[in-house]
């Protein structure tokens, strides 16, 4: 039973241990994002409505697995290094954060309260999946693009800049060019600001554009300075990001 345990406990804390993630960590994650997708499903009436039976079916299996795996993880974590041992050690990981919210998941489904506000208590497991990527793989991405964004945070903030004075030169000339013809949209240079966020972010919803020619002008100058910033942080975050790989590959080969 000891020999149990110890194989139990490295399969459920290899995280923790920073080893890289096992394959019950993995497949946890993977059913962490099964239950969350089978959450949003089920928010929808007509899916609701045809196929109730079986996602609360779902539902419940998916409880079932998380309920074992949260009574296995509170069984061995008195062995983690530094955990009080027995009763106790199990009571400290039932306070712990990460205890805390898969118990708030799990617990509509168990208690039989199934609805779909109560399905997306599911998307607090969100947490859980941070601990699938503390590989040593997955931390090195991370910390590349950390060093990315350290090393070009200069050229990051000038684009901000750039991006900012784009949004409020349009927004102040918008407002100019139609506040008078269209107050409900281009009334006030927040209301124009509204109108430049989505044509610099080339979003578009559409719901509020020009009708004058000097506004469409406006709008199709905008429109071309969106492109830049746009391109310009995804362009230098790359530069960034390659940088900093290829300064880790050369001082490993060095």
């Amino acid at each position: 039973m000891n020999a149990f345990r110890e194989k139990l406990f490295r399969a459920l804390y290899a995280e923790d241990d920073k080893r890289s993630a096992t394959g019950t960590v993995k497949v946890l994650g993977l059913l962490i994002a099964f239950s969350i997708v089978l959450a949003i499903i089920a928010t929808e009436p007509v899916v609701r409505s045809s196929q109730g039976g079986l996602l609360v079916n779902l539902d419940i299996a998916v409880a079932v697995i998380f309920l074992i795996e949260y009574l296995a993880r509170m069984w061995v974590a008195p062995l983690k290094k530094g955990a009080r041992r027995g009763i106790r050690g199990a009571c400290d990981f039932a306070m712990t954060p990460l205890a805390i919210l898969d118990l708030i998941a799990i617990a509509p489904t168990i208690l039989g309260f199934i609805t779909p506000e109560l399905y997306l208590l599911r998307i607090v497991r969100l947490v859980r999946i941070g601990r699938v990527g503390r590989s040593k793989r997955f931390r090195q991405s991370i910390q590349y693009f950390n060093q990315a964004i350290a090393a070009k945070k200069e050229a990051l903030l000038i684009s901000a800049i750039y991006s900012g004075i784009v949004m409020t030169i349009s927004s102040i000339l918008m407002f100019f060019a139609e506040g008078s013809i269209q107050p409900e949209q281009f009334g006030s240079i927040p209301r124009c600001l509204w109108w430049s966020v989505i044509t610099v972010t080339t979003v578009g919803y559409g719901d509020t554009y020009p009708v004058t020619a000097f506004g469409k002008i406006i709008a199709s100058l905008t429109a071309i300075c969106g492109i830049a910033v746009i391109a310009i942080p995804i362009g230098i975050i790359s530069a960034g990001f390659t940088e900093s790989l290829g300064s880790e590959t050369f001082n490993d080969e060095a």
